[in-house]
């Protein structure tokens, strides 16, 4: 029997690296408070410990020229345990293999991108409870008038003016863009932006769209929308080690996104399947609490 000789495409189906960078692509694509919040803390991460400090901007006061009084700095940190550890397991047998369309590396890493995503973006969500004030009413639409009141809000808690972000779910982000109120300036400002299901920059908030957004169910349901400054919220990640047996593997830590995670694979002989793992540790914390609001609806 000729020996049959394996494509180099085909092969590259198999290797790791490959297989990373197609996840890392589509987890930057889907991600929407793990992309707002702040992220840099993860290069001061050391390689042992379960958790990071990070210190939170002190306060000082201004004194008269002249005047000799101190006044003392104590340094305030938050903690951010790193608790979060996920994976996605994948199982490819042979024989499904062998019937698959040939995107199935695409479909498959596609679909592990979008489980890691919704796992850190639901564990960020869920920060919306520390949240140290709240607008808008449950069970109503979003509005510009809840959105002015947001933007107040976080001026009296002097929030920088820059990097605040609005996360509206499906329902809010359609009923903002139908409010009356607003259409004249949609209309004026950025029209574009509009025809492509995309709104615009409103009382010095970006706005974004997620399905991820909490709806409690009650009577009515309350969806928790975020209204918040960068530093209000932290995520975390720390790249995982490569086993030790010597299972091909890749770890991926990613500037862009702030994401970090690990695949690793195998083939089982006697099963005649390939099992790949992607992997990830992190953690959550809501840092500075002062700078997020849940805006109800």
């Amino acid at each position: 029997m000729a020996l049959q000789i394996i494509s180099k495409t085909a092969a590259d189906a198999w290797i790791p690296e490959i297989w990373a960078q197609e996840i890392l692509t589509r987890l930057r694509a889907n991600i929407v408070l793990a992309r707002i919040v702040r992220r840099d803390y993860s290069d001061q991460v050391a390689q042992r410990g379960d958790q990071v400090n990070i210190t939170v901007p002190m306060t000082l006061s201004a004194f008269d020229v002249g005047d000799t009084g101190t006044q003392n700095v104590t340094l305030t940190t938050k903690s951010v345990t790193l608790n979060k550890f996920k994976h996605v397991p994948i199982r490819v047998d042979d024989l499904a293999l062998a019937q698959a369309a040939p995107n199935i590396l695409e479909d498959l890493t596609g679909a592990a991108a979008r489980a890691l995503t919704e796992a850190i973006e639901t564990d960020l969500f869920a920060l919306y409870t520390a949240a140290s004030g709240n607008v808008g009413t449950a069970g109503s639409d979003v509005t510009a008038a809840v959105i002015r009141q947001a933007k107040q809000l976080l001026d009296d808690a002097k929030a920088p003016q820059t990097d605040r972000y609005l996360v509206l779910s499906p329902k809010d982000h359609i009923a903002l863009m139908g409010d009356s109120n607003l259409a004249v300036f949609f209309a004026q400002a950025n029209p574009e932006t509009i025809r492509q299901g995309i709104l615009p920059n409103l009382y010095g908030f970006q706005v974004a769209m997620s399905q991820l957004v909490p709806v409690v169910t009650g009577t009515p349901n309350t969806t928790y929308n975020l209204a918040l400054h960068r530093d209000a919220l932290a995520l975390v990640t720390r790249p995982l080690p490569a086993p030790m047996d010597g299972t091909p593997s890749v770890v991926v830590a990613d500037s862009e996104s702030g994401l970090s995670f690990r695949m690793t694979m195998n083939y089982d002989v006697l099963g005649k399947h390939h099992t790949i793992s992607v992997d990830i540790l992190y953690g959550v914390a809501a840092i500075r609490p002062e700078l997020l609001l849940q805006v109800r609806a």
